[in-house]
C-alpha cells in the first residue's frame, strides 16, 4: 500500500515512468509518505542514509556508478539545507541529482512552527530547475502537479546534466497508507538534441591552418568513447593531447605534462605553447597547465560546450562551439581516411606540427624516475602501481587527487573525484555510494582531514565488502604545508593545519571494517595483498601514518630530482 497523498503518488509514478529508480532516503516524519511509498515498491532500489549531507554525496556516487539519475529524499527544515554541498557539486560536475524535499504548507513559513524554513528555490542558481508542488485538491491541481514533476525531471539533462529540486508540501495526517496501486500518469518526453556543426564556421579548414595544435581534456565520465578519435587526431595531425586521470581517456600521451611545465624555462615554454587550443570536458587538476595556457598567447581557443555555456578557464577562449565532444572531434577528423584531404596541410604546416608533437614527446620522455622515501607521496605511488585490473578509483580533494596525477594507473581504471567544487566534505560519502551501487572493487584514497570530516559516511547499512579506503594520516592538513608563505602564519598549526592525534582504528572496526595500519614502507608493502584481496567478505581500511614535515621534504625532493635529472 502507498501513501494516500496525491502529489506523492504522482511523484512516485512519474519517477518510475522516467526510469529513476535509485532513491537515497534520509529519515523524517514529514517525508514519511514519500519514504513509505518508495520503500514498498519493489521497482525502487532504496538506500538509507541518516545524515542528509552524506546522503547527497552518497547519491552522487550512485550516479557515477550507474550513469543514471538518482533521487535523494529528505524531510523539511534544515534537512534540505544540508543537501546544498552535494547539490553544488552535482551542478559543477554535471551530475543528474534529483532532490526531493518534503515541506509544510507555505502559510506556516515564518510562523514559529517546527522545521519550517523557506525551502522553495533555496538552492538558487545551483539547480537547473526548482519546482514547488501544490497540495492536490482537484483535477487542476493534479494537472499542475504532473506538469511540474515532468518539467523538473526533463531538466536533469538540458544539454548538460545537473541537479533539480522538487519541493513537496505534505499536509497532515501523514501516516495514511491505504492506496493499493499507483495512478496512471501522463509522461512528457523530450527527444535528445541533435547538434550539427555549421559548415560556415570552416572549422576543418581553420584547424588545418595551424601547425601547433593542442587538445586539453578535462574531467569526463568513464566510457566516454573519445580515446580512439583522440589517438587518430594525434597520429594523423600531430595534435598534442593532454589529459589527467579524471579524463578517463585510456590512451594517455604526455603523461608528465605537469612536471614538464613546472621544470621548463621561458624558452622551453615558448616551444611548448600551442597556436590552436581545443578544450573539452570539465575540470583539470593541474594549476600549472592553467597558468601555462593563460600565458601562452594562443591564437585561437575553441571550447566545445554541449550546452553552449561560456566557460573560459584559461582566459583566452575565442569560440564556444555548441556540440557534443564526439560529434565535433569526428567532424574535424572526418578526412583522416581520405588521403586527398591529408594533402590540404601544407608542407610547412605538416613539418611544424611534427616538430611540435616531437617537442612534447621528447620533453615528457626526458623526465626520469625520482627516488621517494616513505611519505604520503611514497604511499600514493606504491598503491597506484599495485592497482589490480578493472578497479574503480575515487580520489579525495585536495592533496590526494594532486599526488595521484604524478603516477601512472592501469588503463582500465575508472577514476572519479569531486572536482566540481573541490571541497573535502563529501568525498568519502561519494566513494561509499559508488561502491554500494557497483560490483567493482573500489579504492578511495584520502587524507586524514577529509576522512574525519566525513566519518558519518561509513555509518549506514550499505557499506559494500568491495570498498577499500586508504587514509594518509599525517596529523593535519598536509596540503597547507606545501603552499609558499602560509607556513609563516601563526594560525597555521591550530587553525589551518588543525594538528591532531586522531586515528580511524576504533571507528572503522566498530563499523565492520578490517583495519590495517602502516608506519613505514615495510608495513605498507606487507598490507598491499590484503588491501586488494577481491575475496574479502568485509571492507578494508588502511591507515598510513606519516608526518607533514617529512611529506613536504619528499615532495620538494621529488620535483628537484625531476628538474636535475632530465635525460
Amino acid at each position: 500500500m502507498y501513501s494516500d497523498k496525491k502529489s506523492v503518488l504522482e511523484l512516485v509514478a512519474l519517477l518510475k515512468a522516467h526510469g529513476i529508480t535509485q532513491i537515497v532516503l534520509s529519515p523524517g516524519s514529514r517525508n514519511s509518505p514519500l519514504i513509505h511509498s518508495f520503500a514498498v515498491d519493489t521497482d525502487f532500489k532504496c538506500y538509507s542514509v541518516v545524515d542528509e549531507r552524506s546522503a547527497g554525496f552518497f547519491a552522487l556516487g550512485v550516479i557515477q556508478a550507474t550513469g543514471k539519475p538518482v533521487a535523494v529524499c529528505c524531510t523539511s527544515g534544515t534537512a534540505t539545507l544540508n543537501l546544498a554541498p552535494a547539490v553544488a557539486e552535482a551542478f559543477y560536475q554535471q551530475l543528474p541529482l534529483l532532490v526531493i524535499s518534503a515541506d509544510r504548507k507555505p502559510e506556516w513559513i515564518g510562523q514559529m512552527d517546527g522545521q519550517t524554513v523557506p525551502q522553495s528555490g533555496v538552492f538558487g542558481q545551483l539547480v537547473h530547475r526548482s519546482v514547488q508542488l501544490p497540495v492536490v485538491k482537484d483535477n487542476d491541481d493534479l494537472w499542475y502537479c504532473n506538469r511540474l514533476i515532468n518539467d523538473a525531471i526533463l531538466n536533469l539533462d538540458k544539454g548538460k546534466k545537473g541537479p533539480v529540486h522538487i519541493n513537496t508540501p505534505i499536509n497532515e495526517p501523514l501516516f495514511s497508507f491505504n492506496v493499493e496501486n499507483l495512478p496512471q500518469v501522463r509522461v512528457i518526453r523530450r527527444p535528445a538534441v541533435n547538434i550539427n556543426i555549421s559548415e560556415k564556421e570552416r572549422y576543418k579548414e581553420r584547424f588545418l591552418h595551424f601547425s601547433k595544435r593542442m587538445i586539453i581534456v578535462g574531467q569526463l565520465p568513464p566510457n566516454n568513447n573519445l580515446s580512439d578519435i583522440l589517438s587518430e587526431l594525434s597520429s594523423v595531425y600531430n595534435v598534442v593531447v593532454l589529459s589527467d586521470h579524471l579524463s578517463n581517456i585510456s590512451k594517455r600521451e604526455n603523461k608528465c605534462y605537469d612536471i614538464v611545465i613546472r621544470s621548463a624555462n621561458n624558452k622551453e615554454l615558448s616551444e611548448l605553447s600551442p597556436e590552436l587550443l581545443i578544450t573539452i570536458g570539465g575540470h583539470t587538476v593541474s594549476k600549472k597547465i592553467k597558468q601555462f595556457i593563460r600565458d601562452a598567447g594562443v591564437k585561437e581557443h575553441w571550447h566545445i560546450s554541449p550546452s553552449g555555456q561560456v566557460i573560459d578557464t584559461f582566459q583566452n577562449v575565442t569560440e564556444i562551439v555548441t556540440s557534443d565532444y564526439r560529434t565535433f572531434l569526428s567532424y574535424i577528423s572526418e578526412s583522416i581516411d581520405d588521403k586527398r584531404n591529408r594533402t590540404k596541410q601544407s608542407t610547412g604546416v605538416l613539418n611544424e606540427s611534427i616538430e611540435f608533437k616531437k617537442t612534447w614527446r621528447d620533453k615528457c620522455a626526458s623526465i626520469s624516475e625520482s627516488k621517494v622515501e616513505y611519505s604520503d607521496l611514497y604511499a600514493t605511488g606504491l598503491l597506484l602501481n599495485a592497482l589490480p585490473k578493472n578497479i574503480s578509483l575515487q580520489l579525495a580533494n585536495s592533496h590526494s587527487v594532486y599526488l595521484a596525477q604524478l603516477f601512472d594507473i592501469p588503463v582500465e581504471t575508472k577514476c572519479f573525484s569531486n572536482r566540481g567544487t573541490n571541497g573535502i566534505e563529501g568525498s568519502l560519502s561519494t566513494a561509499v555510494g559508488y561502491s554500494a551501487a557497483s560490483e567493482k572493487l573500489t579504492l578511495f584514497l584520502t587524507g586524514d582531514l577529509s576522512f574525519f570530516y566525513d566519518m558519518n559516511a561509513i555509518w549506514n547499512h550499505h557499506i559494500s565488502p568491495n570498498l577499500r579506503i586508504v587514509v594518509n594520516n599525517n596529523g593535519g592538513g598536509g596540503i597547507f604545508d606545501t603552499l609558499p608563505g602560509l607556513n609563516k602564519s601563526e594560525a597555521m598549526p591550530d587553525y589551518i593545519k588543525v594538528a591532531h592525534n586522531t586515528s580511524a582504528k576504533e571507528w572503522a572496526e566498530q563499523q565492520g571494517f578490517i583495519y590495517l595500519s602502516a608506519y613505514n614502507s615495510v608495513e605498507l608493502k606487507k598490507h598491499i595483498a590484503k588491501l586488494f584481496d577481491p575475496k574479502s567478505d568485509s571492507p578494508v581500511i588502511l591507515e598510513v601514518f606519516t608526518t607533514i614535515e617529512n611529506n613536504s621534504l619528499e615532495i620538494k625532493s621529488f620535483f628537484q630530482q625531476k628538474e636535475n635529472n632530465k635525460l
